[in-house]
Order: C-alpha cells, then sequence, then structure tokens
C-alpha cells in the first residue's frame, strides 16, 4: 500500500496492485514415441508351425522368434525374439504349446502372456497334439511323452522309429506315424501297429477318430484308414509335411507349395494359394484354414476363408 500526499493539508490514500503475471501459454504434451511395428520381423524368420486360440493366431519358427496375430487388431508381431528351434505347435483355448530340438518345449499363456520353455528329455520332438487332459508330443528313437499335471513321463516302450507325427483324441486313444512307413494306434493294451503297405515316411496325421484317419509322408504318399490303411493316388511326388481335419475334408500341405484336399477317396489340389515356397503347417479356426511356410529367406502365412484368401509376409 501506498499513501500519497497532494497538496498542502490534504491527503487521499491511494492503493495500488501489482499488474498481474502474463498467462502463460499452453505447451503440448510430449509426443509419444510409437511403438515399433515389429511385424515385418516375423516374416524374415524360417518359419515352421502354427496354431489358433481364442483371440489370436501363434506362429513359431526353425532358428527364430514366436509371432502372434491379434484377431481384434488384424495385425501381427513379433511377441518373442528369442531364438529357438520349434517344428510344431498345437493350441488349446488360451494356450500354445510348441516342440522342437532337445526335447524342448514352450508354453505360451495367451491371457496371461507368458512364455515358458521346458527340456522334457534328451530327443528331438517331431510333433505335438493336445488332449482334454494334457499334451502327447513324439519323437526321435520311438519317443513318446504324455504331459499331465504332475508333468512329464515316457507314454510308449518297444517304438524304435522316429515318429514324426501324432493326434491324440483321449489318454488312451491316439494315432502316431513315423519312418519307414509305421503307423501306431494307442489302445488300451498299448500302441498297436498297423501295416501301411510303403516304406516312404509317414510325417503327419489327422483324424477325427480312431477309426478314420489320414496320412501323409514323402513321396506324396497319402493313406486312408477306414478298418485298414490303403493307398490315395495324390498326384504330386512332393514330400508331404502337416495336415489337418477340417469337417469332412483334411487338408495335407508340403513341399514346393502343395497344398490337398482329401475328401473321401478322392485329393484334389488348391488352387489359389499361388505359391512355391514350402509349407511347413497347416490348421484351422472354425472354418478358416491357415497355411505357414517357408523357403530360404521367404517366409509367409495365408488364410482361407470360403474362396477367399489372404496372405502376409514375402513368400
Amino acid at each position: 500500500m501506498l499513501v500519497l500526499a497532494v497538496g498542502a493539508g490534504a491527503v487521499f490514500g491511494v492503493v495500488t496492485r501489482a499488474a498481474p503475471s502474463p498467462t502463460p501459454a499452453p505447451t503440448a504434451p510430449p509426443a509419444r514415441t510409437p511403438e515399433p511395428d515389429t511385424g515385418p520381423l516375423v516374416f524374415k524368420q524360417p518359419l515352421s508351425a502354427g496354431c489358433a486360440t481364442s483371440d489370436a493366431v501363434w506362429v513359431v519358427s526353425d532358428g527364430g522368434g514366436i509371432g502372434r496375430f491379434d484377431r481384434l487388431l488384424q495385425r501381427w508381431e513379433l511377441v518373442d525374439p528369442t531364438l529357438r528351434s520349434l517344428v510344431a505347435a498345437a493350441c488349446g483355448a488360451d494356450e500354445v504349446t510348441a516342440v522342437g530340438s532337445f526335447g524342448r518345449v514352450v508354453s505360451i499363456d495367451d491371457l496371461g502372456k507368458t512364455i515358458r520353455a521346458d527340456d522334457v528329455g534328451s530327443f528331438n520332438a517331431y510333433g505335438v497334439s493336445l488332449m482334454p487332459d494334457g499334451a502327447l508330443v513324439v519323437g526321435s528313437d520311438g519317443t513318446v511323452q504324455r504331459q499331465t499335471a504332475t508333468g512329464w513321463f515316457d507314454y510308449a516302450k518297444g517304438i524304435t522309429e522316429d515318429l514324426y507325427g501324432v493326434v491324440g483324441f483321449s489318454s488312451g486313444s491316439a494315432w502316431a506315424v513315423g519312418a519307414g512307413g509305421v503307423t501306431y494306434r494307442l489302445e488300451p493294451a498299448g500302441w498297436r501297429p498297423f501295416e501301411t503297405g510303403t516304406t516312404s515316411s509317414l510325417r503327419t496325421v489327422a483324424a477325427a477318430s480312431p477309426t478314420e484317419a489320414i496320412a501323409a509322408g514323402d513321396d506324396g504318399v497319402i493313406l486312408r484308414f477306414d478298418g485298414k490303411w490303403h493307398a490315395l493316388e495324390s498326384g504330386v511326388q512332393k514330400e508331404l509335411r502337416a495336415s489337418v481335419r477340417v469337417g469332412a475334408l483334411t487338408y495335407v500341405v508340403g513341399d514346393a507349395g502343395t497344398a490337398l484336399i482329401v475328401e473321401g477317396n478322392t485329393v484334389s489340389p488348391v488352387t489359389n494359394l499361388s505359391t512355391t515356397c514350402s509349407l511347413r503347417s497347416v490348421f484351422a479356426r472354425g472354418s478358416e484354414v491357415w497355411f505357414v511356410g517357408y523357403e530360404g529367406t521367404l517366409a509367409g502365412v495365408w488364410r482361407k476363408s470360403g474362396d477367399r484368401i489372404d496372405r502376409w509376409g514375402t513368400c
């Protein structure tokens, strides 16, 4: 407060206030650094297998990382760049089990966003199938490993051939196929061999039940089981690597972009994939059929919905 005297004997009280400070100009918040797009990195590795959970599609690689396709966002990302040799995968509603060399088993929790790696034995794992009460893994030297709530344990004795493919139905029911054209059906008494009439290695088996199955492998061999195995004319001489049952159809894929449909005793090609890359995996989600493949430095994923084909990658 400042009191001023004006003239003789006249006094006035005058109050002055400091001028208000200027309002600072608003400043923009710092720009958020966008998350890097890792989708292209998924297709710079040898993609070897895949499967679908409720919310996503997963792919693994033989000497690379793990990729995930978010079905809601329709976007790929490399969720784990850790180099692993994984050659087969199977999915439940919210979990992924992938297997590979040296007894490596990778378990992915799609809800908890966790990845765990375990070693379950000194063998090379080639195939995996999920059952209602655990997983079944097959591999080199006739190895069969069963997973339950208490862990992993041997589930076969006396099998010596490498086993490449497996499909399980329950704890006491499954098919396994392997080197030299061998097939085994798991029954209450154990693993029962069935003669196939071929010595070509069988690398995959698909079935909806133990009484009807499709097996495929080297030299374009495709077999159908309806009480006994008999050969179907595939029309190809390529190595066939993977298969999946979709309703009444079985899809079989292999080298040089080979993709076939088996219906009954008839084999016909899938004509609109248009790739020469080796197809390593095929799986289904509902009516969608997904294909995974690579060749050299090229890799790709295809989704077949009716007659429509969506593709990602460089194959």
